[in-house]
């Protein structure tokens, strides 16, 4: 996987945070793809069980940018994948977005 050029000169602090401090091993639990209307083409959302969405380039599969998640970003990025999870695990992904949102980490 090759890192675009944002990813590395913007989201190396972010990730540091995200494998150190969260600790999220990226399990990803589902995929989505979306046309956003990027130049570069459609984006592909892969969403952990600890509520962090990698995001890639669909054409090139270049790693673009990872987001610790809102809860509002789950749902507009991950839409159906998302709710075809079970509840548990949905609820789950959830508390860890809320959690991260309430120490700021969506702010990195």
């Amino acid at each position: 996987m090759v890192n675009t050029r944002h990813f590395i000169e913007e989201r190396l602090s972010r990730e540091t945070l995200i494998n150190e401090v969260i600790g999220d091993t990226n399990n990803v639990v589902c995929t989505n793809v979306i046309d956003r209307g990027h130049r570069n083409g459609p984006e592909r959302f892969e969403l952990s069980d600890k509520g962090i969405i990698r995001v890639y380039n669909v054409n090139t599969d270049r790693h673009i940018t990872d987001l610790i998640a809102r809860v509002p970003q789950i749902y507009g990025r991950m839409g159906d994948a998302f709710f075809a999870l079970p509840k548990s695990q949905r609820d789950s992904i959830l508390a860890y977005a809320r959690k991260h949102e309430a120490l700021g980490y969506n702010n990195r």
